[in-house]
């Protein structure tokens, strides 16, 4: 009878460790996404790390092979792209586009110009040449490329901010540069304490003067993809994962203060912030305005629909 009461005290124990062993490795939703303004988007996935496993990519371009890996269960990227992906792998797409997250915040910044007149020999900079930011910028000004293109806006970024009184950059005398907000403003605020002349110019205004056939208030940059096995297999965890995404979208339009003393609370270290998602903290509230008057990162409303067909059209207009 004492072995009895042994084998069963020692099953109840192996129950046990085995229930806590589960339960302390629970898998998380995991969320490749770039720096930027999508950040803001998904504010809500990234200050909740017990339930969301996220990989913040600075290098934009880095992210196109994981569509290929199907290792992440939901990705952030270049709509445009990411359809394209998908489309040329067709039946065999690990993922599918869910939902736009931003649109309309880049920018063509013009140094120490009365008017906007782009001349073969000036010198523009730009980023992800071969995306939506150089295609835009083609599909407005004309087939110019870019002089100097960064794999990323923390490139231009960081660049431009070595700017000298001359306007120069290592020497190279810079006329455009292509950008994304936030960044957009914090080289406006960082030269123009230079004293130096800057003229911001929205390139989805100039896109929609030029292109009647876009009915949007919103052009199509940064999408959401999730991995069709996971939202199949784990209907739960993909309905947390949007809800999250929606609720913090939302939040921006109606208690910005909140999602600020969120990111105050979870990151309090502002040059780890930075590095990591691309933008200051301090930036947020000017950029977006009170509960995103201004919008100024761009993201698309829950209440605006764009779907694959206008990422399509969208394309087909560049």
């Amino acid at each position: 009878m004492r072995n009895i009461y042994r084998i069963l005290a020692l099953s109840c124990a192996c129950f046990s460790f085995v229930s806590c062993a589960k339960s302390s490795n629970t898998i998380k939703t995991s969320l490749i996404i770039p720096s930027g303004a999508p950040i803001l988007a998904a504010y809500k996935i990234l200050t909740n790390s017990d339930a969301f496993d996220v990989e913040v990519r600075s290098d934009a371009t880095t992210i196109p092979a994981e569509f290929l890996l199907g290792n992440a269960n939901f990705i952030v990227f270049d709509s445009i792209n990411g359809s394209n992906i998908l489309s040329k792998q067709g039946e065999n797409a690990k993922y599918e586009y869910v939902k736009m997250l931003t649109g309309g915040n880049f920018h063509l910044l013009a140094f120490n110009k009365d008017t906007i007149d782009i001349k073969d020999e000036e010198v523009v900079y730009g980023f992800m040449s071969n995306s939506t930011p150089g295609k835009l910028f083609r599909a407005i000004y004309g087939e110019i490329g870019f002089d100097q293109n960064f794999d990323g806006v923390s490139g231009v970024r960081d660049s431009l901010l070595q700017m000298n009184e001359n306007y120069e950059v290592n020497g190279v005398k810079v006329d455009y540069a292509v950008v994304a907000e936030p960044v957009s403003t914090a080289i406006k605020s960082k030269l123009s304490a230079k004293n130096l002349k800057i003229t911001d110019i929205n390139l989805q205004s100039k896109f929609n003067e030029i292109k009647d056939e876009w009915k949007l208030d919103y052009i199509c940059q940064a999408g959401l993809f999730v991995n069709k096995e996971f939202k199949n297999s784990n209907p739960n965890e993909y309905s947390a994962f949007m809800n999250e995404i929606n609720s913090g979208i939302s939040s921006l339009f109606t208690s910005l203060d909140t999602v600020i003393a969120t990111f105050e609370e979870k990151f309090d270290d502002d040059e780890l912030f930075t590095a990591k998602f691309g933008f200051a903290k301090t930036l947020v509230k000017g950029v977006q305005g009170e509960n995103s008057s201004k919008n100024g990162f761009g993201i698309v409303p829950n209440k605006v629909e764009i779907r694959v067909e206008d990422i399509t059209t969208f394309s087909s207009l560049l």
